[in-house]
C-alpha cells in the first residue's frame, strides 16, 4: 500500500515524467531527421511546428535548441518544485507501472472516441503507416506539452492565482478551455481538417479526457496515453 501511494505521488512528478517521456521524444526526432534528412524543414507534427515557429521569431532554428528547451524546462520545474525537500529513492519499476497505466488510459480513450464515432488524429500528408506512427510519437510529446503543460498551467495561474477562484473551479475552467483550444488546433493551417461541429465535439471530449489524465497523473503518462491511442487508431 505504501509503495502504491508513493508511486501515485512520484510518478506524476516532472522528474519521472521527463525520464519516462525521453524515449518517445528521442525516437520521434531521430525518425523525423532520418525521413526528412534535415532538422529544420520537412514533415513534422503540427504542435512541433508551433514550437519551431515560436523560436523562429528569435531566429532560432532546429531540433537541438527546441529539444534542449523542452528538457531544460522540465529540469527547472523539477528543481523549483523539489528544492528543500529530501530526495527520495529512485525507483525504476515505476516506469513499468507508468507504461501499463498509460496503456489503460489509451485504451479507455480509444473506446470512448470509438463510441462517439470518430478519432482525433490528423494524418495530414503522411500516407504511410510508418510516417503516421512517427507523427503519433510527436503528438504525444508536443501536443501534450503545449495543450496540457503550458495551457493548463497558464490557465491555473490566471484563474487560481490572479482571479483567486476556488481551486476546483480553476481546474475545471483550465481543463475546458485547454480542451477547446486543443480541438480547434486540428482545423488550423494548410493541413488542418475541414471544420465540422461533430468532429470538434469529439476532439473536445478527447481533450477533456487527456486534460483530466494530465491534471491527476502528470505529463509523462498523458503523453504516452495520447501516443498509444494514436497508434491504436493507425493499426486497428
Amino acid at each position: 500500500m505504501k509503495f502504491l501511494k508513493s508511486y501515485w505521488t512520484l510518478s506524476k512528478s516532472p522528474f519521472y515524467s521527463l525520464l519516462f517521456t525521453l524515449p518517445i521524444l528521442i525516437t520521434y526526432e531521430v525518425c523525423i531527421f532520418s525521413m526528412n534528412h534535415s532538422d529544420i524543414a520537412g514533415m513534422r507534427n503540427g504542435a512541433d511546428v508551433l514550437f519551431r515557429q515560436f523560436f523562429a521569431l528569435f531566429n532560432v532554428y532546429g531540433f537541438y535548441v527546441v529539444g534542449f528547451v523542452v528538457i531544460l524546462s522540465f529540469l527547472l520545474t523539477y528543481y523549483f518544485q523539489n528544492r528543500g525537500k529530501k530526495a527520495g529513492k529512485f525507483r525504476g519499476q515505476y516506469f513499468l507501472l507508468m507504461f501499463v497505466e498509460s496503456m489503460a488510459y489509451g485504451l479507455m480513450m480509444f473506446l470512448l472516441i470509438d463510441r462517439l464515432g470518430g478519432y482525433t488524429m490528423s494524418i495530414g500528408s503522411a500516407p504511410e503507416v510508418r510516417q503516421m506512427i512517427v507523427l503519433a510519437l510527436g503528438a504525444g510529446v508536443y501536443e501534450e506539452f503545449i495543450f496540457r503543460v503550458i495551457f493548463i498551467t497558464a490557465f491555473l495561474v490566471l484563474f487560481r492565482d490572479i482571479f483567486k477562484l476556488h481551486p476546483a473551479i480553476s481546474g475545471a475552467f483550465s481543463v475546458l478551455l485547454s480542451s477547446l483550444i486543443f480541438a480547434a488546433f486540428h482545423y488550423m493551417g494548410a493541413f488542418g481538417d475541414a471544420f465540422e461541429l461533430r468532429s470538434l465535439t469529439i476532439r473536445f471530449a478527447a481533450g477533456v479526457f487527456l486534460s483530466c489524465v494530465y491534471y491527476f497523473r502528470g505529463y509523462g503518462i498523458t503523453a504516452y496515453a495520447h501516443t498509444i491511442y494514436d497508434v491504436m487508431v493507425i493499426l486497428i
